[in-house]
């Protein structure tokens, strides 16, 4: 008998046991026509099909309260144009926003503006090969934001004009969407789909089309591709918030019930078909801003599976043996001057071709062939020993905690992701279950999750097919004949059995006495409960319920950049962001700490910020007491061991080209060195960030964690008195250390680049001839006086508003012009605004005109009061909204004593934003929006000889 039937005849048994135990009633159809199994869906949605077919879903949801999230899907991407047609089902997404019947063109963008919802965070959509969709976020759901948006949904089913005019405006537009993204990384996705899976329609359509199309396609053709694609039954909406369900129902059927189909429907042309008999095959891609690494895959065909308990069972076995494969790879990669980053086994598909099983690994830069030998050894070791006892209970360890953390945080689910999951149910032939059904389900498949079932699926994945193996590098490696040798070598190499490791006893359990609580005193207004312990150490704790289940930390220790050396200290800071989670602690690897911490939520590692040391994340109430002991392992017993060297300088090498082909990267590192003269605000360059002295940094961290100051903040669902006893078993059991954080006055105080002179700074990048970026950068204000930092984001807000209407709407000269702002908390009369765009290198000159022109316009003259509400109501409903969230609190929370000057900027920040007035924008933008406090770059890409 087979591997694959003793499977199958496993899996039945199981499912049979699990249907009886778990499953629900059977029933003649599921809720959206489709045919029921034995699944249980979650009854928290309510499903429905109008009369014309298109289906709906609604599901009622309290995270954010307020708000809604609304998506419309549409069974059509670009995988059925024709050839004539590439890149119009992305031209089309566009054109919602370009005039609808009952939507004059550019008026759609501002009237959701007015409501609170801002563009591209709130309003935004994407075509893929298969789908389009349409997504909406009202962060106000009364009846005036749900009726808008049902309204501009509508619209865009059945109501798009495509006059001439507004085709032509947006074709430049498009195009600038392909050249910001036609990136290494792009170039390679449709390289591994011409290897892969070549000859057939993948290969030819992908979503962003062609120039050619887009220039010469006609509004006839648009019209025609829209009519034939967007029809109800193609359709679905989905619509989940803090809504009444049966009245949301209501004004769907009111609404769309009308929806009739015009024309004939259209259909996606066969897809072709993928050589399943083909032989193993090689291949190479090779650009100098590519990550290097190796991947084998293994072609099968394609299946649509039904979603049923078998099948959640087969894909739990498939789940458990990729943790298990995966954490042999991690452990090779955290090893000191191994080859690999990382890297992991798993299964896709390329929908309606073929399905896929796939080992991808990076690697370091030149190591392709140690990569290659370690992807195919390993591999070929779980194929014929299998995996381990001890490494199938490490992997149902983590599973279950994973389990239970989704059931016992399922009220803490975002409308978005919520939303997210249905569109995915509205094409995939499976269902949504609830996080409880799942736990229940798997703590029933538990007897049958065994190793033999577990080996056995594994190598059932890799049964089907002969390996295709490809290597992407940064320079040419002899192409798939030195591949083909490299592989080939490798599988004559005899593997070894897997080796079981010890357990690990967790060295950090005991921290000595517990500290003793010496101040407790409550900020009533704002719920803080603040603490001091007998060590100075200080403890801010805010208690909610706006995330069942989870608890949000970070700890401050005093230092930072500031306590490192200055010439290098951005680069080291950089560092330890990267590696000093792979470093890990004096007592511990890093694999170490992932096996004492199995099946618990731990985060680990540390940051450097400009004047702290910190370490944060999200854990669970059961495990904070093991996370702050994790911390302040990490805080003060940092281990940065060798192999931190090794991931540091890996990932530098990685991904450190590919920032230098993206104009936008090498603004940003820029920007800051153009009005500033600072090793705390320069982007460190290539030769700073190898040259960190890791001892020197341990050494400095080491010193700061000695006394330093410590300040912990910790905000959601904890008992507070339990959180002050787990903050007490571990930083406040520490020596005795300093009360206060401190001043580093010198180090605050930068010297600023005279720009009273005309000029522009050119820089290079090295990647696609067809890009170029031109970007303004403006020195303004601190942030010592909130009311400043209230119009200065009201400047920026108003600025980026302009800049959407003229460059991108009005004159289509980029994609997304990108603007920001900051003012510092940290440096003295030191703050930003910046406008970049990347454009056609023929239009630098006059899109840096047009940046100009923006910044005299606010000068000139004071924005309208409708100009000023579009701006200003996105960011009250942001602050309304983020007051509902624990991540804004932790901010809030995390220096509550040292920075208690600041928290009545919460108390008064919608009334402060509200009060700005287009005078004091004004104002604002006189006094530095000026000629003579900017500094313009531009950036072109290098020639073919360096220069």
């Amino acid at each position: 008998m087979t591997i694959r039937r003793v499977l199958n005849a496993s899996i039945s048994s199981a499912a049979l046991a699990l249907t009886l135990s778990i499953a629900a009633p059977a029933q003649a159809q599921s809720a959206w026509g489709t045919e029921a199994t034995d699944v249980q869906e979650d009854d928290s949605i309510t499903y429905g099909v109008l009369s014309n077919g298109m289906r709906y879903a609604i599901r009622q949801n309290d995270t954010p309260d307020g708000s809604a999230s609304f998506r419309l899907h549409v069974d059509f991407g670009s995988l059925a144009e024709s050839e004539a047609e590439q890149g119009l089902a992305h031209f089309i997404e566009h054109m919602a926003f370009n005039g609808t019947t009952n939507v004059p063109e550019g008026e759609m963008i501002p009237l959701l503006e007015r409501l609170g919802a801002s563009f591209g965070a709130d309003t935004n959509a994407y075509t893929s090969f298969e789908e389009t969709v349409y997504m909406l976020d009202i962060p106000n759901a009364n009846e005036e934001g749900v009726d808008t948006a049902l309204f501009l949904m509508r619209e865009t089913a059945s109501e798009m004009l495509f006059t001439p005019e507004a085709v032509d405006r947006e074709r430049e537009i498009i195009v600038s969407e392909r050249r910001v993204r036609d990136t290494a990384g792009l170039r390679n996705f449709r390289d591994l789909f011409d290897f892969r899976i070549p000859e057939t329609r993948y290969v030819s359509r992908f979503p962003i089309g062609t120039d050619e199309t887009v220039r010469a396609a006609s509004p006839e053709m648009f019209r025609d591709l829209y009519q034939r694609f967007y029809r109800p039954e193609n359709s679905t909406l989905i619509v989940v918030g803090d809504i009444d369900v049966a009245e949301i129902e209501a004004k769907i059927v009111e609404r769309f019930s009308d929806w009739q189909p015009v024309g004939e429907a259209g259909s996606t042309p066969p897809l072709g078909d993928a050589n399943f008999d083909r032989e193993a095959a090689f291949d190479t891609f090779v650009d100098p801003a590519i990550g290097e690494g190796v991947a084998i895959y293994q072609l099968r065909p394609y299946e649509d599976q039904v979603d049923t308990v078998a099948e959640r069972m087969e894909g739990q076995l498939r789940s458990l043996s990729s943790i298990m494969f995966n954490r042999r790879i991690s452990r090779i990669s955290n090893q000191p001057d191994s080859p690999i980053l990382g890297g992991g086994y798993g299964r896709g598909s390329d929908e309606g071709v073929a399905d896929y099983t796939s080992l991808s690994i990076s690697t370091r830069d030149g190591e392709w062939e140690q990569g290659l030998t370690i992807a195919e050894q390993e591999l070929r070791r779980a194929l014929e020993y299998g995996f381990t006892q001890a490494e199938l209970d490490y992997a149902l360890t983590q599973t279950a905690s994973s389990y239970e953390r989704a059931a016992a945080q399922a009220d803490a689910r975002t409308h978005p992701a919520l939303a997210g999951a249905l569109v995915n149910a509205a094409t995939e032939n499976d269902f949504i279950t609830s996080p409880q059904w799942r736990l229940e389900l798997f703590e029933a498949m538990r007897p049958q999750l065994t190793l033999d079932a577990v080996n056995a699926t594994f190598r059932e994945a890799w049964s089907v097919g002969a390996p295709l193996v490809r290597v992407t590098a940064k320079e040419d490696i002899g192409g798939e004949e030195a591949v083909a040798a490299v592989f080939n070598e490798s599988t004559a190499v005899a593997v070894a059995p897997p080796e079981d490791t010890d357990a690990v006893i967790f060295a950090y359990d005991d921290w000595g006495t517990p500290g003793t609580v010496v101040s407790d005193t409550m900020i009533e207004d704002l719920g803080i409960r603040t603490v001091v312990f007998d060590n100075n150490v200080r403890l801010n704790i805010k208690q909610t319920d706006f995330e069942p289940g989870r608890v949000r930390f970070s700890v401050d220790l005093d230092g930072g950049s500031f306590a490192l050396d200055p010439s290098n200290a951005t680069a080291a800071g950089i560092y330890l962001q990267i590696a000093s989670a792979v470093g890990g602690t004096q007592a511990h690897t890093a694999d170490e700490l992932q096996e004492a911490t199995a099946g618990r939520q731990i985060s680990t590692g540390i940051n450097a910020g400009t004047d702290t040391f910190s370490t944060g994340g999200v854990t669970t109430p059961d495990d904070l007491d093991m996370q702050m002991k994790v911390s302040a392992a990490f805080l003060t017993d940092l281990g940065l061991r060798p192999e931190a060297d090794a991931r540091f300088n890996a990932v530098i090498e990685q991904v450190w080209n590919s920032l230098l082909a993206q104009p936008g990267s090498v603004f940003s590192f820029n920007s800051g060195a153009l009005i500033a003269d600072s090793p705390y605000t320069d982007f460190p360059t290539r030769e700073q960030l190898d040259a960190v002295d890791r001892e020197a940094l341990l050494a400095s961290v080491q010193a700061a964690a000695a006394s330093g100051a410590i300040e912990i903040g910790i905000v959601g669902d904890i008992d507070p008195d339990e959180a002050i006893a787990a903050v007490a078993q571990s930083f406040g059991a520490l020596p005795e250390r300093e009360a206060e954080f401190s001043d580093y006055t010198e180090e605050r105080v930068i010297a600023f680049d005279d720009l009273s002179e005309d000029g522009i700074t050119d820089f290079t990048h090295t990647g696609q001839d067809d890009q170029a970026l031109v970007g303004s950068i403006w020195r303004t204000v601190d942030d010592d006086d909130y009311r400043q930092v209230a119009i200065h984001e009201m400047l920026v807000g108003v600025l980026r508003l302009k800049g959407i209407e003229t460059l991108r709407e009005e004159f289509a000269a980029t994609y997304s012009p990108s603007v920001g702002g900051s003012t510092s908390s940290t440096f003295e009369d030191y703050g930003t605004i910046s406008m970049s765009a990347v454009i056609d290198p023929n239009l630098t000159d006059e899109t840096l005109g047009l940046i100009h022109r923006l910044a005299r316009e606010l000068r000139d003259e004071p924005v309208t009061e409708d100009f000023l509400l579009r701006a200003r109501q996105p960011f009250i409903e942001n602050i309304r909204q983020a007051q509902e969230n624990n991540g804004y609190w932790l901010g809030i929370v995390s220096d509550a004593q040292s920075e208690a000057d600041r928290l009545d900027r919460v108390r008064t920040a919608v009334e402060t934003v509200m009060s700005v007035t287009p005078e004091e924008i004004q104002a604002m933008a006189q006094q530095y929006l000026t000629p003579e406090r900017r500094a313009d770059a531009r950036i072109l890409v290098a020639s073919s000889d360096g220069e």
